[in-house]
Formats: C-alpha cells, structure tokens, sequence
C-alpha cells in the first residue's frame, strides 16, 4: 500500500502550563492560505489536533480557548501532560454524534496490547504507512489488516472481542487530490448553517483527508486477519492508518453551534439485521400501492393541455432553406431550396448521398454558423474548415436525431434517458416520509430520531441516487446485482484435461509445464499438483476432490514450490502458498482499476441480485423514503402507465400545503410519463436499463427523450427515425413529427418508408446511383397531402408503406388492422422432425417471456417477427444466443433464463450481428476491420519501388510512426476541441488528408498509392485488384453486401448500424464459416431501400445452402417474406407481450 503524503500547514507551538487544573496549553498558528478554515470554530468547545514529529503522526482531543481566524491562530488546552511541537496537519471540530459512545465497552488501559492498539489516554499515534484497508464483502463491513509489524493478529484477538468500541484512524483517498486538498470554506449538510471552514466541519474534502471515527466490533478473523465492524462511514478500500481502543476525551463540556446542538450527544450503531427488518416491513406496503394504482382518481391540473403554436408559412423568401453547389463527399454541386416549417424527406439508395446532404451540409453548417457567432469577437480554428457549400441562406439552430446509440451503459435506465426519475426524485424530497432504518420510526421535522437518536441530514435528489458514492448500495456499487464466480465459467470443458485447456484460466497449461516461468497464476497449478501428486493428463472432472478444492480456494497457507528455468536463462524457484483461483479473482476485481482486467474477469463471474439492496440500488436510509406509504424504488420499478396513475391518486389525497408545494413537480413528471406512453412505452419501468430494451425500445425511448421539448424555429435532422419500429408503431412516430411542424420547426427526415415519405410536405430525391454513380438531384418538389391530412389517412399511409414496399411481390400478405398477417403452412411436429434437423429451447422467460417453447430449423432462414417490445430481442439475443454460446463453450455472455436447449450438437459457432459500430475510435475502417488493409500492406512492400526503398510493411500502415504523418499522426485531420459542442474536424495541412509520410506516397500500384487505395470506394478499388486473389475476394463481398460506395479508409465513426452490421457479414463471408454457424441477424435492412434488400436474399440463400443457420430478428416485409420459417411474438409489447403468436413454415 502505498505511503500518504502529508502537508504541513500550520506549526504547534511549544506548550505552557494551562492555569486550568494540570492541562497544557498549546498554540497553533495556521500558514496563511488555509486562516479561513478557522471560520466558525470557536462555536465548537472541543477539537481533535492532528500534528506531526519525528516520532511520528498524533492526535488528541483538544479544549478551544481562543480562535482567530484572520490572525491564523488558535489556543486549545490539552490533557496530556507531555506536548511535543511539530507540523499541523489537520482540526477536526469534536461532535460528541461521531466522537463519544453512550456505554464503552473498551477504554482499558492495558499495557499488554500490543502497539497497534495500545492507547494509554485519549492519545493516538501513528505513522505514514497504512496498516490496512476497510473493505465490504457479503454484507460485512471489516478492517482488513494487512501490516503490524512484528505483532501476531492472535494477540490482537485476545484483546478486542465482540461489543467492543475502537476509534479509528483512515484516510480519504478518493479525496485525496490537488482540487480537493486547496479548498479552506465548504457548505455543511447540515440546516440552517452558514458557510463554514473545513475545520470546522468533518467533511472530506481538506488539505489532508485524515478522517476518525469510532467503531464497534461485530466479531475478529484471526485467518482472514480482519476485524468486522460496525458504523465506519467510509468507502469501500480506504486505507486505515491506525486502530486503537475507544478512550472517552475528558471534557467539562460538549458544545455545539445551534443548528446542531439538537443531535443525540452519541453515537448510533445501525445493524444490518434492523435495517433489514425494516424493508422487510415496509414491503408490506404493497397493498396500498396497488389500491393506489387500481384507482381512476384524475387531477386535470396535472396535466394541462398544451396548445401548439399554429404558425402559417409566408410566402416570404426567408421561409425557406437555400443550398447552393454543395460538393460534401459525393455530391456534385447541386443547389435546390428546403421549405421551413414543413417536413422534408430526403430519400434515394444507400450511399447515394442523403447523409452527406442532411447531416454532413445541413447540419454541419449549422453548428459552423453558430460557433462562428460565438466566436465572432476571439481567434478560431473555424476559419480554418473548407466549407463544401457555395452559398447557404435561411439556415436554421439544427438539431441532429442520428442512428448512433443512446448509450448502453447498464446504469442508463429509461428514467435517466427521459429524465423522468429526475422528477421522482425531487417529489421524494419535497414530501417523502423518512424512516429510521434502525429503529423503524418516521424521523420528525429535526432529523432526529427520537428513539435510537441517528442523525439525518436534509435531503437532496442525490439521496436517491445509483451513481452518488454516498448513496449507493455499498455491496453492489450502485448496479443492483453482484457479481459472483461460477465454477463453470472457470472449467468451461470439464471432459478435457487441464493441460489441454480444460479452462482459458490456465490456458495451454502443458506448454507451460514443458517450458515454466515465473507466471505463478498458471504455476500454482503445477506445483500444488506435484505437492499432492496429482496426474493433470486424466479429464478435470476425474482430479481428487482434495487438489480441486485447494486449486480453487488455496492451500490455507501451505507452501509449495515450482523451479523454472526462462528462455533467456533466468531460473529459480518460486515457494509460496497456492492463493486458488477465487481468491485470486476476487483480488484482481478489488485491485484492479484497468478496465482489459476487469473484462478478462468478468468472463470467469455471474450476476446475482444484490443480496443487500435486492436490486433497488440504494443505502438503506435512501430506499425507505415514502410518499403514501410507496417507498421510491418501488415507484421507479411501476410501469409508466401505473406510475401517471399513483401520481394523480397521491396528488388528490395530498394536504392543500404539500399541493402546492408539488403541483409544478407533478406536472413535469406527468409530462415527462405521457411523452414516454404517447411513444407506446408505457409497459415500462422508470428503473429498466436501457442495455436491456430491444432496438425499437431504444428508438421510441430516443424520440420520446429528443422531440418532447418546447423549442420552436428550430431545424430537426432525423435519419430513420423508423429504424427498429414494427408499421404497427409508425403511427405515434408520425404523429410527433408533425406535432413538431405545428410548433413552428423544420423537419428534415432521411426515410426509405413509403409511410413517412407519404406524410412529407416536400420529397428530396438523391440518385440514381451509390457513390460516384449517385450524388445527384433527381427532384425536389412539393407534394399534395389533401389526401393524408386526417387521421384517418395516416392509417392509410402506414399500410400503404407495407404494400408498396414489397411491389406486390410477397404472395400471401395480407393487411388486417395495420398488422401483418402471414398465411403459414406449419406441419405437425413428427412431420417436421422427420424432414429437418432443428434447434428447440424451452421454457424462456428472459423479461418479459411466458415460459415459452420454440424451435428454429437448422440449415434455413428464420425470421422473428412481432411488435416492438414483444419480446423477440428477449427471445434471440437474451437467450437463444448465450445459450448457444455456452454450448460451444463462450462463457463471458450472461445467460437467459431457459429450461432446455435440443438439438445444438453440431453447432460449431455462433455469431450475433447487431448494429453496434466496429472498432473503437476514427482509425478504424472498413478496410482494417475486414483484414483487406493488411494484404495490402504487405502487397505494397512487396513492389519494386518499395524494396528499393527499403520500406516494409509497416511504413504502409497510417498507425505505425514509421509511415504515419507526423502532424496529424495518421488520421488525416486536425481535431479541434469544441468543448461544450462536437469536436471539429479540418483536414491536415501537412499531409492534406493523405495520412501518410510524402515518401510513401511515393510507391504506386496501377497508379495509385496506398492513401488513393483507402479513398476509393469499394466497388472501383475491387476492380484495381482484381488481379490479386486475396485481397480481391475482400472487397467483392464487401460490394455483393451493398457497400461498394463506402470508402475503404472511411472512419468507421461515420458508418450507420446497418453498414456497420453489413461489413461485419462480409468479413464473416469471406472467412467461409458456414457449415455449423449460426448467425443471428438484428434488423439487417435497417437503411435499406427494397432494391438494397433484394441484394442480400441471394447472399443469406448461399449461406444456408452451405448449412448456415440464420436467424432474423426483423420487420422488413420483403426479408420476411423470403425467409424459409417465421416465428411471430405478441400480442403487445412489455407485460403484454412475450407469448408465440405464431411459427412455421412460409407458403
């Protein structure tokens, strides 16, 4: 552990007889930047003195006689007859709260106890060196105590038992940091208290974050050399540096400032088991949510009508957007005009330019002007971006709705995203009833509780939050589940040997054996095995008992030894205990902030709920808050719909004072609710993780978060809003588009859907082509929406977008109620089993999943279908997929919950394609996630020219410094920082854009460098190497999947899910792994128009022909109808959803 570093910041004075009894006086005088910290100290009558000495760190409980904070100086007087001078390093004000117990069961002055806890007065002493950590485990709170010195922990086990009181020393190390350490003044939680100095408070943030307090033990563990405790306040490995018996400081009296003078004058010890029994008591409560809940009470004033601004167009010039000779990416210098208020919709074939034309001129110059008014008076960088318009007039603010994901970070729930929770939140604090956890009784107006008399602080929306330090669950960090190590995750193939990898935590043990060094995780293994005599050549499920045991949980302190010899010739031999595989794991989890460890560990672990916070999240004091008796994880966890009517129910039974001291706050979380069920998400819970919601929930829970503000004039750039929606849905879609044209905005809407193209003021075509062959205006006209300008003409248009999408083509498709209904022809179960090999799983009930059973045929193509919510993410990716990924042996993929799984013997892969970007950051590209780049490398440094300018491989790769441009460092632009905005990109002056060196540009195949190669598109670079077999069979699947207009080097940033989704196909192709793979599809049209979709149906018929088994998680009609068996979920989405509809054949 490492050493703490003290600052000095002040001087002790040498000591004077006190004339008050025997004491010692002592001055203190403070350096000048921390005077200010005295402020309000002389409120305190007593303080604790931390100074430092060559002997060492002190401290004691001090009298306050005199304290001047603008002269730096403070008088105390001490007990201690013997006062060495020395260094300041901290005051503490003594709140007798945190600093006295009511009944010591410790205080003996024994001088048997070994240092580290002998305290022969209120004295304590210490040093720099830590002498342990505090650390959280199953519930338990312990001091782990890792170095005493020469002294034996059984001594110390002897001298403190059960019941027992300690102070303790710790220090702050999350605090322990330059912007913390400079601070003087702080805001005390506490009411009423004016702005204090630090050392007149006990808040962590100090210019040394010593910290003290006083603990009562639970029980000693002399073998696992820890102390359990009870009441430490701090967090979770902060290290302790000293231990010592509670002594009660000799005081004629405790006072306080009066806005605490009302706390309990000791210190409360809350144990887990009250906790416990409280929330276990307040679960009982659940009657009165459902009556809540159950009741039609509806409170208009709640929800107020919101009347929108009817704003008519003028004929004005200014009412509309011009574009002249816009040359971004592929198109070529077209102009034309975009109406305002109005919606627009911008649609042509993939790559043809519509992204370029919406979201890479519109909006880019957008954001252009607007920084460029910002920055109209000061120097900028903006200046030095080429503009790719030549003339832009009308432009509006411009919001962008993008492809790109809300996050899936698991502590993003659909509350945080709609910032709905932010309202519940507040409405706790303004009007929860607060609960004692300790004692179960309401805590009054004071924060006292009148019966154990803990101490409460005013509470603030933090009180209720996951991700707050202070207020998460201490066991489970705020995630609601824990993680816990699965032997099965560990032997992930028991019937193998453990030298032939019967798990990735050893991996190619037998290498290891023929050739040891000094890696102990693998030799361990070794050496306990030679200790026990154990054969390591039979099946691991065959070892002793005894030698698993001790592999797994250590040999209890037992030393065995292994000698190695390295190839360099090092040898030695290591002689320690065997740690085990859990022990180990659970240290790399604590000690290991790297997040490439944490996910190497993550593989070898499961997930279970919280054992403490049963996944509510919370400190306990946080979940027992209640309005009506509802305490507030359990209103996070109602479904929206419920959610709005507990919030009418409890506003009506309010008092007239808590009325209208909620109303605003009701009224913007009932805003907040209707947007999100006007969206059909009112199935769920404001506590759902959005890492959990299907790709249409995720897109409903976009629009619900983007489109529900009031802003007006503004231009809203939407590309697909569609995406991941089933046609039953387009209607609530369409409906908050127009409703933002009515409030006076401009729509700008990149669709392929015949629905929304149908609905649009103005169609803006981009064509004919993709690439080169595209990036022209075909038209730009007006359209007539008399005929879909009621409501009932939106329904027309939702059904029309399924007939014209598919041309007529799809036999068998029939619209029924805007739903699609599919004739199927579906044997009889002997019938099937006897024509066709299938993969069966039963009982899934992953979320929302009725124990369902289903079957997927092997060797075809299988389409899951069902509205967005139903369950069909739930069904494949949550479950079907880790399950097959646990078959062949992936064990980092949490498991669905399942009864069994049928007929997945010969399945040798699995593969689950989603629209998740590849590769990490700009530098990566089509061309270095499919391989392609590095046969070309190795093509280029293999010409003529190359060779003879002794260049390699390397130098042809814009990542190594050997033939990246050393300005820009290989990615060809100049990142400007825009702080509270995106960055900016401009092109690099050095290379202009090339990425490479000048010489290396100097190497040519058929007339093209390598930087020319990586800005071709795909489909003309497939033709310069159609000579080269390798690297030709890359870029020709790449342009059968529809891609042959991305450029090879274009940053895979830019790239859509969908392109990104086709470019991981392509790779797979390429690679031939057909025969026995799965490949599970998640919306695989997504940005495709129907002529792009016929493209793929021929490349998934060759895969299943070659016995591939593909599974399509889609809504795209065509696709479905080309696809050999249909699964169908519903009826609804959420707690509606989840049954088989239908499966079977298609006719």
């Amino acid at each position: 552990m490492k050493k703490i570093e003290l600052l000095p910041i002040g001087v002790v004075r040498e000591s004077v007889l006190s004339p008050l009894k025997a004491k010692r006086q002592l001055k203190i005088e403070i350096e000048e930047g921390y005077k200010m910290a005295l402020n309000h100290l002389d409120l305190f009558s007593n303080c604790l003195i931390f100074w430092m000495t060559d002997d060492g760190i002190h401290m004691e409980g001090a009298e306050v006689l005199a304290c001047a904070p603008k002269r730096g100086s403070l008088n105390v007087a001490l007990n201690t007859a013997w006062m060495p001078e020395g260094l300041l390093i901290d005051i503490k004000p003594y709140f007798p709260c945190e600093d006295q117990i009511r009944e010591p069961n410790s205080g003996k002055n024994d001088s048997n106890l070994p240092h580290i806890i002998q305290n022969p007065s209120a004295y304590i002493r210490f040093t720099h060196e830590p002498i342990g950590k505090f650390v959280r485990h199953d519930n338990v709170e312990s001091l782990k105590i890792c170095s005493i010195g020469a002294v034996d922990f059984k001594t110390i086990e002897k001298k403190v038992r059960r019941g027992d009181h300690l102070s303790v020393i710790w220090w702050f190390d999350r605090f322990d940091k330059s912007e913390y350490r400079k601070l003087t003044m702080c805001n005390p939680p506490y009411p009423n208290s004016p702005r204090c100095g630090i050392f007149a408070t006990r808040s962590p943030v100090r210019p040394n974050p010593i910290a003290s307090t006083v603990v009562k033990v639970v029980a000693v563990d002399v073998e696992g050399q820890k102390i359990d405790v009870l009441g430490f306040d701090g967090f979770d490995n902060s290290h302790i540096l000293q231990i010592s018996p509670y002594v009660a400081c000799d005081f004629l009296e405790n006072r306080v400032p009066k806005w605490v003078d009302h706390w309990t004058p000791y210190k409360v010890f809350q144990t887990y088991e009250a906790v416990q029994i409280s929330l276990e008591s307040a679960q009982e409560n659940l009657d009165t949510l459902s009556t809540l809940v159950a009741s039609d009470l509806y409170v208009e004033a709640l929800e107020p009508k919101v009347l929108l601004n009817e704003m008519k167009a003028s004929d004005y010039p200014l009412n509309q957007i011009v574009l002249e000779g816009v040359k971004t990416h592929n198109l070529k210098g077209i102009s034309l005009s975009i109406p305002k208020e109005k919606i627009t919709t911008i649609t042509g074939v993939s790559g043809s330019g519509k992204s370029s034309l919406a979201f890479d001129t519109l909006f880019a110059e957008s954001q252009k002007q607007y920084m460029d008014l910002l920055m109209s008076n000061a120097p900028s960088q903006l200046a030095k971006i080429h503009s790719h318009v030549s003339k832009i007039h009308g432009l509006q603010p411009a919001i962008a709705i993008e492809q790109k994901s809300i996050g899936r970070n698991p502590r993003s729930t659909v509350g945080s995203v709609s910032k709905a929770s932010d309202f519940l939140k507040q409405l706790y604090v303004t009007i929860g009833e607060r609960v004692c956890p300790q004692c179960q009784r309401v805590i009054p107006e004071d924060l006292i509780c009148e019966t154990c008399g803990s101490v409460f602080f005013s509470m603030t929306p933090s009180d209720f939050s996951a991700n707050n330090p202070e207020y998460m669950c201490p066991n489970c960090k705020g995630l609601g589940y824990d993680f816990q190590i699965d032997v099965e995750r560990i032997i992930t193939h028991p019937e193998r040997s453990i030298l032939e990898g019967a798990s990735e935590w050893w991996g190619n043990l037998r290498k290891h054996r023929e050739k040891p060094n000094a890696n102990w995780m693998r030799g361990e293994a070794l050496a306990l095995a030679a200790d026990m005599n154990e054969d390591l050549e039979v099946p691991f499920k065959d070892l002793s008992e005894a030698y698993k045991a001790q592999l797994f949980y250590g040999s209890n302190g037992r030393v065995v030894s292994l000698t190695y010899e390295n190839s360099n010739g090092r040898k030695g031999t290591i002689s320690r205990p065997v740690e085990g595989v859990f022990n180990t794991i659970w240290r790399l989890l604590k000690d290991s902030t790297l997040d490439n460890t944490m996910r190497h560990m993550e593989r070898f672990l499961k997930k279970e709920t919280c054992k403490r916070c049963h996944g509510e999240k919370l400190i306990e004091a946080s979940r027992l808050v209640n309005i009506e008796h509802i305490r507030y994880p359990q209103a996070l966890n109602l479904s929206v719909a419920d959610l709005k009517r507990w919030c009418h129910a409890v506003y009506f039974n309010l008092s007239e004072e808590k009325k209208i001291k909620t109303k605003s706050i009701f009224i913007e979380l009932l805003q907040k609710l209707k947007r999100l069920e006007e969206v059909g998400l009112g199935y769920l819970g404001l506590d759902r993780s959005v890492v959990t919601l299907s790709g249409g929930e995720l897109q409903r829970l976009k629009i619900a978060s983007q489109f529900g503000s009031d802003l007006s004039n503004i231009l809203y750039i939407m590309d697909e809003p569609s995406k991941g929606l089933h046609p039953k849905d387009y209607k609530f879609l369409i409906e908050s588009i127009e409703s933002l044209k009515a409030s006076g905005n401009t729509v700008v809407i990149v669709e392929h859907k015949k629905a929304f193209i149908d609905r649009a003021d103005y169609i803006v075509e981009i064509g004919p082509g993709a690439g080169h062959y595209g990036g022209e205006l075909i038209r730009a006209e007006s359209q007539n929406r008399e005929r879909v300008s009621d409501e009932g003409a939106i329904e027309e248009a939702v059904q029309g977008s399924v007939e014209g999408s598919v041309e007529g083509s799809v036999e068998g498709l029939v619209e029924s109620e805007n739903e699609f209904k599919f004739e199927l022809t579906v044997a009889t179960p002997h019938e099937q089993k006897a024509k066709i090999d299938w993969i069966e799983m039963n009982g899934a009930k992953t979320y929302n999943l009725k124990s369902v059973d289903f079957q997927i045929p092997r060797s075809k193509m299988t389409a899951v279908i069902g509205v967005s919510g139903s369950g069909k993410s739930s069904l494949v990716s949550k479950t079907l997929y880790p399950a097959l990924c646990k078959k062949i042996g992936i064990m980092d993929v949490e498991q669905g919950q399942f009864n069994a799984l049928k007929g997945v013997d010969h399945i040798e892969s699995v593969d689950l394609m989603n629209q998740q970007a590849i590769g990490r950051n700009s530098r990566s590209t089509p061309a270095t996630y499919t391989g392609v780049l590095d046969l070309m490398r190795v093509f280029y440094a293999k010409l003529d020219h190359a060779k003879a300018m002794q260049l390699t491989k390397e130098h042809f790769s814009f990542n190594s410094s050997k033939g990246q441009c050393d300005k820009c460092k290989g990615i060809g632009e100049i990142i400007t920082p825009m702080h509270f905005m995106p960055d900016l990109y401009s092109v690099c002056e050095s290379c202009h854009g090339k990425r490479y060196k000048p010489e290396i540009l100097e190497v040519f195949y058929k007339g093209h460098s390598i930087a020319d190669v990586l800005d071709m598109e795909i489909g003309d670079a497939k033709i310069a190497f159609e000579d080269v077999p390798q690297i030709f069979s890359i870029l020709k699947m790449l342009d059968r999947v529809g891609l042959g207009y991305l450029k090879l080097g274009q940053s895979a940033s830019t790239l859509s899910g969908g392109e990104a989704q086709r470019i991981r196909l392509a790779k797979t192709l390429v690679e031939g792994k057909l025969k026995g793979a799965v490949y599970i599809l998640d919306e695989p049209t997504t940005g495709l128009q129907d002529t792009d979709v016929k493209r793929l149906l021929p490349i998934f018929k060759e895969m299943t022909d070659h016995g591939a088994t593909i599974i399509a998680i889609e809504h795209n009609p065509l696709l479905i109808s080309a696809s050999d068996y249909i699964v169908e979920l519903g009826p609804e989405g959420g707690h509606n959803g989840g049954y088989i509809m239908r499966e079977g054949w298609m006719a």
